[in-house]
């Protein structure tokens, strides 16, 4: 959640910045293909965040061993957690990577298109502010719930929600469950193809320098604001 949260402030301040600074108009008059300036936005982003996803699937791991072994060591046993089927194998390591990476990739995507209707990076800042609790509530709920046996329509509403994968699946492959992390990559990825497409068109017409989204204040403020004036 953090990671992702962090990632998308990154790359919805890379484009504000130039946004509110003016440079973004000399940048879009260059010989340069527009989709191949809005991948350079998202590129170090991406690596920022690749670096990111592969320290938390080593934290992810020392973490899972930590709990275990204490655990071992509290009933004076040694426990096989590989037969137990409580070990990630590689393969589960690896579709979980591949889980966090497209849903970090579907967030900043999602970032830079809400960045561009701002002003400035502290409206950047707001916007992508409002997609936060689509990441920390499925993720805190599905903590403590197992997502099987929630009822059919929050079932579908949790995996709807693009962001809540990496949690579904770092439970998935604990359990051997590689058929619904498959399942939630494809769903991101296809997500994630959606929303880039609606960012690259976006930066192919001058809407990405005009467009403006205001937030509106409650009716008191405004009325604090005349009175003041």
């Amino acid at each position: 959640m953090i990671l992702l949260t962090y990632a998308m402030q990154i790359a919805a301040t890379s484009v504000a910045m130039e946004k509110e600074e003016k440079t973004l108009e000399t940048l879009l008059t260059v010989p340069v293909d527009r989709f191949a300036i809005l991948m350079g936005k998202l590129s170090s982003s991406v690596i920022v965040s690749g670096v990111g996803a592969l320290t938390y699937l080593i934290g992810y791991s020392y973490v899972l061993g930590a709990a275990f072994s204490g655990i071992s060591a509290g009933v004076g046993s040694s426990i096989d957690l590989v037969a137990l089927g409580l070990v990630p194998s590689p393969l589960g390591y690896t579709l979980l990577g591949i889980s966090l990476f497209v849903t970090l990739l579907a967030g900043l995507a999602l970032a830079v298109i809400m960045s561009a209707f701002a002003e400035d990076v502290r409206g950047a800042t707001a916007l992508v502010g409002y997609i936060y609790p689509l990441i920390f509530i499925p993720s805190l709920a599905l903590i403590y719930l197992d997502v099987n046996t929630l009822p059919l329509a929050l079932k579908a509403v949790l995996f709807a929600i693009p962001f809540s994968q990496p949690v579904i699946a770092s439970k998935a492959v604990v359990t051997g469950d590689y058929l619904t992390a498959v399942l939630g990559i494809i769903y991101v990825t296809a997500f994630t193809i959606i929303v880039m497409y609606i960012a690259s068109r976006l930066f192919a017409t001058e809407k990405i320098l005009t467009a403006k989204l205001k937030l509106k204040r409650g009716r008191l403020g405004r009325k604090e604001v005349e009175s003041s004036e």
